[in-house]
């Protein structure tokens, strides 16, 4: 691939003007629930099948029990359908029977994890849930090949849950993608088998705030360079993490700003993945200001505890917060890939389209993902594996991996 200059820097396709142009969620014709977010929920647990962690019949099983409106019935059916995936995979694996109860795990976490979404956070069962949820991922792990690590990160004086994923067992170097901004297990879909696949190390990371960690004391803080930089110190010292590749991915706008400031600050950051691109840490929860979004505040509320969920993870310490940072794009040396809904906030678009400009390094670029590419919901639910082919993609030439 020839290099790229500031003029020959490929550009994104035109976003639209404004929100109202583009796809929007809350107009959209539903796929099977009337509440915005479950019908989304239950797209994006479909899209988990893509990686063995669900089937599609089973997903549409537990759908068919819940009564919407009822957070229980949310709860009560994907716990049933995590009960009876579990059984399935405990049976297998007394067995001996390692591949199904492999996948029979996976998809018993899958479906504890959507229980746990309507689960308030205060709730003892929602620390129980994602407790039990965690210990099958931990099983999951030991029965692939090469086994998946279940390790902790040293940060001050704790350390950080985390998996480390491997495309081989050999020992030999390999590029590393790094992402922490949601709880692990879920985050494995974002970028675990096709990172490895295409030969990456993954590392998943519950970040400060992340998963269980503010039960013990450890807050989301918004210069996120400082946990970040600690997994790159883990990183740096094994021998199959090539210390010169290592790229960090921020899903959703909270994830966007915790992966924009960790490459604005860390240098050791070889290329990063912004989807969205956010600048501004007082945006961090812009997302519950869409319109598809702010929906769910409004009449049907099936599955009230994500929202809990992201508040506790990125409130911070409780009574002290967080002042306002921003993370200058131009202090981003590595390769920078923004990526967009087409349903993404007009203010997203500028600041994705104003970083790419802006960005020292040329090979930056800005994707704009639109219904003709195949996609319609926040992030890419629906088609996960659009977004993994650009930016995987991207990855490859910016890093070598060829």
């Amino acid at each position: 691939m020839p290099a790229q200059t500031p003029q020959t820097r490929p550009t994104a396709r035109r976003a639209p003007a404004s929100p109202g142009e583009g796809p929007n969620p809350v107009v959209r014709k539903k796929f099977y629930f009337d509440d915005v977010f479950a019908d989304i929920m239950l797209m994006h647990t479909l899209n988990h099948a893509t990686f063995k962690g669900a089937e599609i019949g089973e997903c549409l099983a537990a759908a068919s029990k819940v009564v919407e409106g009822n957070a229980e019935s949310w709860r009560r059916a994907w716990q049933e359908q995590g009960e009876k995936a579990e059984r399935a995979g405990r049976q297998a694996d007394g067995r001996g029977h390692g591949v199904s109860a492999r996948e029979a795990y996976l998809r018993a976490v899958t479906y504890y994890y959507h229980a746990c979404l309507a689960i308030g956070v205060d709730d003892p069962a929602f620390r129980a849930g994602v407790e039990h949820y965690r210990s099958l991922f931990a099983r999951f792990a030991a029965l692939c090949t090469p086994p998946v690590e279940v390790i902790g990160i040293p940060y001050q004086d704790t350390r950080l849950p985390a998996y480390f994923l491997r495309p081989d067992a050999g020992g030999e170097a390999h590029p590393t993608v790094v992402i922490g901004d949601n709880t692990s297990e879920e985050l494995y879909y974002w970028v675990g088998p096709p990172g490895v696949e295409r030969g990456y190390n993954v590392l998943l990371v519950d970040l400060p705030g992340m998963g269980l960690n503010t039960f013990h004391g450890v807050y989301f803080r918004p210069d996120t360079e400082v946990a970040v930089g600690a997994c790159i110190d883990y990183l740096s010292k094994r021998g199959d993490v090539d210390p010169a590749r290592i790229a960090f991915y921020g899903g959703g706008e909270p994830g966007g700003w915790v992966a924009v400031r960790a490459a604005a600050r860390e240098p050791r950051i070889a290329a990063c993945v912004a989807d969205p691109y956010v600048a501004d840490s007082d945006a961090i929860l812009s997302v519950f200001h869409r319109p598809d979004v702010a929906a769910l505040s409004q009449g049907l509320q099936t599955v009230p505890g994500q929202a809990q969920q992201t508040a506790r993870f990125y409130g911070g310490e409780p009574g002290r917060g967080y002042g306002r940072l921003v993370a200058e794009p131009q202090k981003i040396q590595c390769p920078l890939l923004c990526l967009n809904d087409s349903s993404d906030n007009e203010q997203l678009h500028r600041q994705a389209a104003a970083a790419v400009e802006a960005a020292p390094n040329p090979a930056s670029r800005h994707q704009v993902f639109t219904p003709e590419d195949g996609t319609l919901l926040y992030r890419q639910l629906d088609n996960f594996s659009l977004k993994h082919r650009v930016m995987f993609d991207w990855l490859d030439e910016v890093l070598g991996q060829h």
